[in-house]
Protein backbone atom coordinates (compact mmCIF):
# COMPACT_ATOMS: atom_id res chain seq x y z
CA UNK A 1 0.00 0.00 0.00
CA UNK A 2 1.64 3.14 -1.14
CA UNK A 3 1.37 5.92 2.09
CA UNK A 4 1.83 9.32 1.36
CA UNK A 5 3.10 12.10 3.97
CA UNK A 6 0.35 13.67 6.29
CA UNK A 7 -1.25 16.07 4.62
CA UNK A 8 -1.99 14.65 1.15
CA UNK A 9 -1.94 17.59 -1.16
CA UNK A 10 -4.75 16.17 -3.37
CA UNK A 11 -7.99 17.47 -2.01
CA UNK A 12 -6.57 21.20 -1.69
CA UNK A 13 -5.18 20.66 -5.23
CA UNK A 14 -8.88 19.96 -6.25
CA UNK A 15 -10.84 22.35 -4.20
CA UNK A 16 -8.02 25.17 -5.52
CA UNK A 17 -8.56 23.74 -9.51
CA UNK A 18 -12.26 23.90 -9.03
CA UNK A 19 -12.39 27.41 -7.38
CA UNK A 20 -9.87 28.69 -10.10
CA UNK A 21 -12.57 26.93 -12.39
CA UNK A 22 -15.29 29.49 -10.88
CA UNK A 23 -13.13 32.51 -10.99
CA UNK A 24 -12.48 32.11 -15.07
CA UNK A 25 -15.97 31.44 -15.77
CA UNK A 26 -17.17 34.51 -13.58
CA UNK A 27 -14.68 36.68 -15.57
CA UNK A 28 -15.79 35.14 -19.02
CA UNK A 29 -19.61 35.58 -17.79
CA UNK A 30 -18.82 38.90 -17.23
CA UNK A 31 -17.01 39.27 -20.10
CA UNK A 32 -19.83 37.89 -22.05
CA UNK A 33 -22.65 39.78 -20.27
CA UNK A 34 -21.01 42.90 -20.97
CA UNK A 35 -20.70 42.19 -24.94
CA UNK A 36 -24.01 41.03 -25.41
CA UNK A 37 -25.72 43.45 -23.34
CA UNK A 38 -24.22 46.32 -25.58
CA UNK A 39 -24.78 44.39 -28.67
CA UNK A 40 -28.16 43.91 -28.12
CA UNK A 41 -29.37 47.30 -26.22
CA UNK A 42 -27.10 50.19 -27.82
CA UNK A 43 -28.13 49.65 -31.27
CA UNK A 44 -31.79 50.11 -30.09
CA UNK A 45 -31.08 52.82 -28.30
CA UNK A 46 -29.01 54.64 -31.06
CA UNK A 47 -31.73 53.54 -33.46
CA UNK A 48 -34.30 55.62 -31.06
CA UNK A 49 -31.74 59.01 -31.09
CA UNK A 50 -31.48 58.18 -34.80
CA UNK A 51 -35.38 57.78 -35.83
CA UNK A 52 -35.85 60.98 -33.36
CA UNK A 53 -33.10 63.05 -35.04
CA UNK A 54 -34.61 62.01 -38.55
CA UNK A 55 -38.09 63.09 -37.24
CA UNK A 56 -36.56 66.24 -36.29
CA UNK A 57 -35.00 67.14 -39.53
CA UNK A 58 -37.86 66.74 -41.33
CA UNK A 59 -40.29 68.49 -39.03
CA UNK A 60 -37.12 71.95 -39.54
CA UNK A 61 -37.10 71.30 -43.12
CA UNK A 62 -40.91 71.34 -43.17
CA UNK A 63 -41.16 74.81 -41.49
CA UNK A 64 -38.83 76.32 -43.77
CA UNK A 65 -40.82 75.09 -46.71
CA UNK A 66 -44.10 76.33 -44.92
CA UNK A 67 -41.85 79.58 -44.47
CA UNK A 68 -40.92 80.23 -48.09
CA UNK A 69 -37.18 78.97 -47.67
CA UNK A 70 -36.78 77.84 -51.59
CA UNK A 71 -33.27 75.76 -49.79
CA UNK A 72 -35.08 73.58 -48.07
CA UNK A 73 -35.88 71.07 -50.73
CA UNK A 74 -39.07 68.82 -50.74
CA UNK A 75 -37.13 65.38 -51.18
CA UNK A 76 -34.69 66.34 -48.63
CA UNK A 77 -37.47 66.12 -46.21
CA UNK A 78 -39.42 62.99 -47.63
CA UNK A 79 -35.63 61.46 -47.24
CA UNK A 80 -35.75 61.93 -43.39
CA UNK A 81 -39.43 61.01 -42.92
CA UNK A 82 -38.10 57.49 -45.09
CA UNK A 83 -34.56 56.81 -43.22
CA UNK A 84 -36.69 57.13 -39.76
CA UNK A 85 -39.35 54.43 -41.31
CA UNK A 86 -35.92 52.44 -42.42
CA UNK A 87 -34.69 52.31 -38.89
CA UNK A 88 -37.54 51.59 -37.03
CA UNK A 89 -38.74 48.04 -39.86
CA UNK A 90 -34.78 47.28 -39.21
CA UNK A 91 -35.07 47.25 -35.56
CA UNK A 92 -38.38 45.05 -35.75
CA UNK A 93 -37.30 42.93 -38.87
CA UNK A 94 -33.57 42.44 -38.28
CA UNK A 95 -32.34 43.54 -41.06
CA UNK A 96 -29.76 46.65 -41.75
CA UNK A 97 -29.76 50.06 -42.67
CA UNK A 98 -26.93 51.95 -44.80
CA UNK A 99 -25.08 52.44 -41.22
CA UNK A 100 -25.30 49.26 -39.37
CA UNK A 101 -27.24 46.29 -38.68
CA UNK A 102 -29.73 45.46 -36.57
CA UNK A 103 -30.89 42.42 -34.45
CA UNK A 104 -34.65 41.92 -34.41
CA UNK A 105 -36.52 42.65 -31.22
CA UNK A 106 -37.68 39.91 -29.82
CA UNK A 107 -39.64 40.49 -26.66
CA UNK A 108 -43.48 41.27 -26.79
CA UNK A 109 -43.89 44.28 -25.01
CA UNK A 110 -41.02 46.17 -27.07
CA UNK A 111 -42.44 45.01 -30.23
CA UNK A 112 -45.26 46.46 -29.65
CA UNK A 113 -43.65 49.72 -28.99
CA UNK A 114 -42.13 49.49 -32.06
CA UNK A 115 -45.01 49.29 -34.50
CA UNK A 116 -46.74 51.92 -32.42
CA UNK A 117 -43.92 53.86 -33.46
CA UNK A 118 -43.90 52.90 -36.58
CA UNK A 119 -47.85 53.77 -37.54
CA UNK A 120 -46.86 57.05 -35.80
CA UNK A 121 -43.97 57.25 -38.12
CA UNK A 122 -46.77 57.06 -41.18
CA UNK A 123 -49.21 59.23 -39.57
CA UNK A 124 -46.81 61.96 -39.61
CA UNK A 125 -45.80 61.20 -43.02
CA UNK A 126 -49.20 61.54 -44.31
CA UNK A 127 -49.53 64.93 -42.46
CA UNK A 128 -46.45 66.08 -43.47
CA UNK A 129 -47.77 65.32 -47.18
CA UNK A 130 -50.94 67.23 -46.74
CA UNK A 131 -49.41 70.67 -45.74
CA UNK A 132 -47.04 70.08 -48.39
CA UNK A 133 -50.26 69.72 -51.03
CA UNK A 134 -52.08 72.22 -49.23
CA UNK A 135 -53.03 75.37 -51.64
CA UNK A 136 -52.99 78.02 -48.86
CA UNK A 137 -52.15 78.01 -45.68
CA UNK A 138 -54.04 81.22 -43.75
CA UNK A 139 -52.17 81.06 -40.73
CA UNK A 140 -50.44 78.88 -37.73
CA UNK A 141 -53.77 77.48 -36.11
CA UNK A 142 -55.04 75.97 -39.69
CA UNK A 143 -56.77 72.91 -38.76
CA UNK A 144 -54.55 70.59 -41.08
CA UNK A 145 -51.40 72.22 -39.57
CA UNK A 146 -52.33 72.07 -36.35
CA UNK A 147 -53.16 68.06 -36.67
CA UNK A 148 -49.69 68.01 -38.05
CA UNK A 149 -48.22 69.60 -34.62
CA UNK A 150 -50.14 66.73 -32.64
CA UNK A 151 -48.45 64.12 -34.95
CA UNK A 152 -45.32 65.30 -34.69
CA UNK A 153 -45.50 65.39 -30.57
CA UNK A 154 -47.08 61.83 -30.67
CA UNK A 155 -44.39 60.71 -32.60
CA UNK A 156 -41.43 61.92 -30.13
CA UNK A 157 -43.53 60.69 -27.61
CA UNK A 158 -43.73 57.25 -29.14
CA UNK A 159 -40.01 57.42 -29.69
CA UNK A 160 -39.23 58.29 -25.70
CA UNK A 161 -41.59 55.67 -24.93
CA UNK A 162 -39.58 52.92 -27.12
CA UNK A 163 -36.29 54.39 -25.70
CA UNK A 164 -37.68 54.02 -21.68
CA UNK A 165 -38.95 50.33 -22.67
CA UNK A 166 -35.48 49.54 -24.17
CA UNK A 167 -33.83 51.01 -20.88
CA UNK A 168 -36.00 49.47 -18.67
CA UNK A 169 -35.09 46.10 -20.39
CA UNK A 170 -31.73 46.72 -20.34
CA UNK A 171 -31.84 47.52 -16.73
CA UNK A 172 -34.06 44.12 -15.96
CA UNK A 173 -31.23 42.29 -17.60
CA UNK A 174 -28.59 43.63 -15.72
CA UNK A 175 -29.76 43.47 -12.10
CA UNK A 176 -30.34 39.67 -13.41
CA UNK A 177 -26.89 39.46 -14.14
CA UNK A 178 -25.51 41.14 -11.20
CA UNK A 179 -27.86 38.92 -8.85
CA UNK A 180 -26.25 36.16 -11.16
CA UNK A 181 -22.79 37.01 -10.15
CA UNK A 182 -23.58 37.91 -6.62
CA UNK A 183 -24.59 34.39 -6.10
CA UNK A 184 -21.09 33.10 -8.54
CA UNK A 185 -19.09 35.61 -6.12
CA UNK A 186 -20.79 33.51 -3.03
CA UNK A 187 -20.16 30.70 -4.16
CA UNK A 188 -16.57 31.61 -5.05
CA UNK A 189 -16.19 33.18 -1.32
CA UNK A 190 -17.36 29.72 0.23
CA UNK A 191 -15.20 27.35 -2.03
CA UNK A 192 -11.98 29.59 -1.72
CA UNK A 193 -12.62 29.57 2.31
CA UNK A 194 -12.37 25.78 2.13
CA UNK A 195 -9.96 25.32 0.35
CA UNK A 196 -8.17 27.92 2.49
CA UNK A 197 -8.24 25.98 5.24
CA UNK A 198 -7.76 23.13 3.21
CA UNK A 199 -4.30 23.93 1.86
CA UNK A 200 -3.68 25.87 5.86
CA UNK A 201 -3.94 22.12 7.21
CA UNK A 202 -1.91 20.52 4.24
CA UNK A 203 0.82 23.32 4.93
CA UNK A 204 0.61 22.75 8.44
CA UNK A 205 1.12 19.01 8.30
CA UNK A 206 3.37 18.88 5.55
CA UNK A 207 5.56 21.74 7.76
CA UNK A 208 5.51 19.56 10.59
CA UNK A 209 6.35 16.44 8.64
CA UNK A 210 9.11 17.90 7.20
CA UNK A 211 10.58 19.28 10.29
CA UNK A 212 9.98 15.90 11.68
CA UNK A 213 11.97 14.39 8.27
CA UNK A 214 14.62 17.38 8.71
CA UNK A 215 15.31 16.66 12.24
CA UNK A 216 15.53 12.99 11.51
CA UNK A 217 18.46 13.77 8.23
CA UNK A 218 20.24 16.21 11.05
CA UNK A 219 20.38 13.62 14.19
CA UNK A 220 21.57 11.04 11.43
CA UNK A 221 24.06 13.48 9.28
CA UNK A 222 25.18 14.69 13.19
CA UNK A 223 25.51 10.66 13.94
CA UNK A 224 27.50 10.55 10.45
CA UNK A 225 29.72 13.20 10.89
CA UNK A 226 30.73 12.21 14.34
CA UNK A 227 31.40 8.44 13.25
CA UNK A 228 33.35 9.76 10.78
CA UNK A 229 34.99 11.84 12.99
CA UNK A 230 35.67 9.37 15.12
CA UNK A 231 37.10 6.44 12.93
CA UNK A 232 39.44 9.58 11.07
CA UNK A 233 40.38 11.71 13.97
CA UNK A 234 41.84 10.70 17.75
CA UNK A 235 39.53 12.11 19.90
CA UNK A 236 41.75 12.65 23.01
CA UNK A 237 43.82 15.19 21.02
CA UNK A 238 41.69 15.74 17.91
CA UNK A 239 44.73 14.82 15.64
CA UNK A 240 44.12 12.47 12.58
CA UNK A 241 45.18 8.88 13.50
CA UNK A 242 46.98 5.87 12.48
CA UNK A 243 44.54 5.28 9.36
CA UNK A 244 43.44 9.22 8.39
CA UNK A 245 47.71 9.58 8.55
CA UNK A 246 47.82 6.91 5.97
CA UNK A 247 45.31 8.16 3.68
CA UNK A 248 46.90 12.12 3.37
CA UNK A 249 50.56 10.41 3.52
CA UNK A 250 49.42 8.42 0.17
CA UNK A 251 47.86 11.79 -1.49
CA UNK A 252 51.23 13.68 -0.35
CA UNK A 253 53.08 10.74 -2.02
CA UNK A 254 51.27 10.97 -4.92
CA UNK A 255 52.00 15.20 -5.27
CA UNK A 256 56.23 13.92 -4.90
CA UNK A 257 55.49 11.01 -7.53
CA UNK A 258 53.81 13.44 -9.84
CA UNK A 259 55.84 17.19 -9.06
CA UNK A 260 59.17 15.90 -8.20
CA UNK A 261 58.67 17.37 -4.47
CA UNK A 262 60.47 15.52 -1.08
CA UNK A 263 58.03 14.39 1.92
CA UNK A 264 59.51 14.53 5.45
CA UNK A 265 58.27 11.89 7.80
CA UNK A 266 58.93 12.69 11.42
CA UNK A 267 58.58 10.27 14.31
CA UNK A 268 58.06 11.62 17.16
CA UNK A 269 58.56 9.66 20.67
CA UNK A 270 58.03 11.29 24.18
CA UNK A 271 61.28 10.49 26.87
CA UNK A 272 59.98 8.95 30.32
CA UNK A 273 56.51 9.68 29.62
CA UNK A 274 55.33 6.32 31.05
CA UNK A 275 56.63 7.32 34.62
CA UNK A 276 54.54 10.74 34.55
CA UNK A 277 51.59 7.96 33.75
CA UNK A 278 52.60 6.05 36.65
CA UNK A 279 52.95 8.60 39.46
CA UNK A 280 50.53 11.87 38.38
CA UNK A 281 47.92 9.14 36.54
CA UNK A 282 46.31 9.32 32.98
CA UNK A 283 44.23 12.12 33.09
CA UNK A 284 47.47 14.34 33.92
CA UNK A 285 49.19 12.17 31.36
CA UNK A 286 46.31 13.07 28.45
CA UNK A 287 46.70 16.92 29.62
CA UNK A 288 50.35 16.51 28.57
CA UNK A 289 49.57 15.09 25.64
CA UNK A 290 46.44 17.85 24.43
CA UNK A 291 49.13 20.50 25.76
CA UNK A 292 51.95 18.79 23.38
CA UNK A 293 49.98 18.83 20.54
CA UNK A 294 48.40 22.46 20.82
CA UNK A 295 51.80 24.12 20.88
CA UNK A 296 53.30 22.09 18.49
CA UNK A 297 50.58 23.01 15.61
CA UNK A 298 51.18 26.39 16.60
CA UNK A 299 54.53 26.37 14.88
CA UNK A 300 53.62 24.65 12.18
CA UNK A 301 53.02 26.14 8.82
CA UNK A 302 49.56 25.36 5.89
CA UNK A 303 50.38 22.24 4.79
CA UNK A 304 52.12 20.49 6.98
CA UNK A 305 50.75 17.41 8.87
CA UNK A 306 50.67 16.19 12.47
CA UNK A 307 49.21 13.21 13.76
CA UNK A 308 49.30 10.96 16.49
CA UNK A 309 50.42 7.44 15.79
CA UNK A 310 49.58 5.85 19.25
CA UNK A 311 50.45 6.58 22.58
CA UNK A 312 52.94 9.18 23.02
CA UNK A 313 54.05 8.69 19.64
CA UNK A 314 53.47 11.78 16.97
CA UNK A 315 54.17 11.65 13.17
CA UNK A 316 54.99 14.76 11.27
CA UNK A 317 54.76 15.17 7.64
CA UNK A 318 56.56 18.14 6.10
CA UNK A 319 56.31 19.13 1.89
CA UNK A 320 59.76 20.79 -0.08
CA UNK A 321 60.37 21.60 -3.80
CA UNK A 322 63.69 19.69 -2.42
CA UNK A 323 65.31 17.75 0.29
CA UNK A 324 68.00 20.53 1.90
CA UNK A 325 64.49 23.09 2.17
CA UNK A 326 62.79 19.99 3.54
CA UNK A 327 65.98 19.43 5.98
CA UNK A 328 66.07 22.93 7.04
CA UNK A 329 62.45 23.28 7.25
CA UNK A 330 62.25 20.46 9.76
CA UNK A 331 64.93 21.40 11.99
CA UNK A 332 63.55 24.98 12.54
CA UNK A 333 60.39 23.50 13.50
CA UNK A 334 61.81 20.82 15.56
CA UNK A 335 64.39 23.79 17.22
CA UNK A 336 61.46 26.23 18.22
CA UNK A 337 59.66 23.74 19.77
CA UNK A 338 62.63 22.05 21.53
CA UNK A 339 63.11 25.37 22.70
CA UNK A 340 59.04 26.21 24.24
CA UNK A 341 59.41 22.86 25.85
CA UNK A 342 62.16 24.15 27.91
CA UNK A 343 59.33 25.73 30.20
CA UNK A 344 57.18 23.23 31.68
CA UNK A 345 54.20 21.69 29.60
CA UNK A 346 51.70 21.20 32.49
CA UNK A 347 51.98 23.30 35.78
CA UNK A 348 49.05 21.54 37.81
CA UNK A 349 49.66 19.50 40.25
CA UNK A 350 53.16 20.07 39.71
CA UNK A 351 55.29 21.43 36.94
CA UNK A 352 56.37 18.84 34.44
CA UNK A 353 58.96 19.04 32.14
CA UNK A 354 59.08 17.01 28.29
CA UNK A 355 61.32 16.18 25.87
CA UNK A 356 60.82 13.67 23.30
CA UNK A 357 63.81 12.20 20.58
CA UNK A 358 62.72 11.88 17.00
CA UNK A 359 63.87 10.29 13.52
CA UNK A 360 63.18 11.48 10.08
CA UNK A 361 62.94 10.00 6.55
CA UNK A 362 62.21 10.88 3.27
CA UNK A 363 60.58 10.38 0.00
CA UNK A 364 61.42 9.67 -2.40
CA UNK A 365 65.61 9.21 -1.61
CA UNK A 366 64.63 6.81 1.04
CA UNK A 367 61.66 5.31 -0.19
CA UNK A 368 57.93 5.81 -2.01
CA UNK A 369 56.16 3.71 0.27
CA UNK A 370 54.87 4.76 3.30
CA UNK A 371 55.06 1.89 5.65
CA UNK A 372 58.30 1.43 4.78
CA UNK A 373 59.01 5.53 5.44
CA UNK A 374 57.20 4.81 8.82
CA UNK A 375 59.30 2.19 9.94
CA UNK A 376 62.80 4.03 8.69
CA UNK A 377 61.66 6.82 10.72
CA UNK A 378 61.26 4.42 13.81
CA UNK A 379 64.70 3.44 13.02
CA UNK A 380 66.38 6.95 13.27
CA UNK A 381 63.85 7.67 16.05
CA UNK A 382 65.27 5.02 18.92
CA UNK A 383 68.93 5.77 17.10
CA UNK A 384 68.45 9.14 19.17
CA UNK A 385 67.42 7.73 22.07
CA UNK A 386 70.40 4.99 21.88
CA UNK A 387 72.89 8.15 21.52
CA UNK A 388 71.22 10.01 24.51
CA UNK A 389 67.69 11.03 24.09
CA UNK A 390 66.29 14.77 23.15
CA UNK A 391 67.75 14.11 19.58
CA UNK A 392 66.78 14.28 16.38
CA UNK A 393 68.64 12.08 13.58
CA UNK A 394 67.84 11.99 9.90
CA UNK A 395 67.88 7.79 8.42
CA UNK A 396 71.08 7.00 6.94
CA UNK A 397 71.20 3.47 5.53
CA UNK A 398 75.60 3.23 6.08
CA UNK A 399 74.73 4.36 10.29
CA UNK A 400 71.23 3.11 10.36
CA UNK A 401 70.61 -1.04 9.99
CA UNK A 402 67.32 -2.42 9.49
CA UNK A 403 66.75 -4.95 12.23
CA UNK A 404 65.33 -8.71 11.35
CA UNK A 405 62.36 -8.11 13.22
CA UNK A 406 59.44 -6.38 11.59
CA UNK A 407 59.80 -2.34 12.95
CA UNK A 408 56.22 -2.33 11.85
CA UNK A 409 54.98 -4.93 14.36
CA UNK A 410 56.69 -3.12 16.82
CA UNK A 411 54.30 -0.18 16.27
CA UNK A 412 50.99 -1.96 16.39
CA UNK A 413 49.02 0.23 18.92
CA UNK A 414 48.99 -2.60 21.90
CA UNK A 415 52.95 -2.70 22.15
CA UNK A 416 54.63 -0.61 25.11
CA UNK A 417 55.99 2.62 25.11
CA UNK A 418 58.94 3.46 27.07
Amino acid sequence: MNETAPGSPKKPLILTGITASLCLFLVLHIQSTTKNTLTKYLPWIDATAEIKLEATMAHLRLEKLLSGDADAEISKLIQHLEQAEKVTIAVLDGTKTEKRAYHALTDPLLRKHANQLLFQLTSFRNGTLNLLTAAKLSSSDNPINQNYDNNFWNLIQKIDDLEAAIQKHAQIEKETNDSLLLLLLLAIVGMTGISIFAIGRFTHNRANYIRQLSEANRRISEQNTQLLKTSQTDQLTGLPNRQMLLTIAKQILGRVHRQDICMSLTFIDLDFFKPINDEFGHSVGDKVLVSLTKMIKSHLRDGDVLARLAGDEFILLLQENNSDQLERSLEQILGRIKICLENPIVHHPKEIHIRFSAGTSIAPIHSMEFDELLNLADLAMYESKNQGRGQHYFYCADTIKIPEYSIKDSLAPEAATE
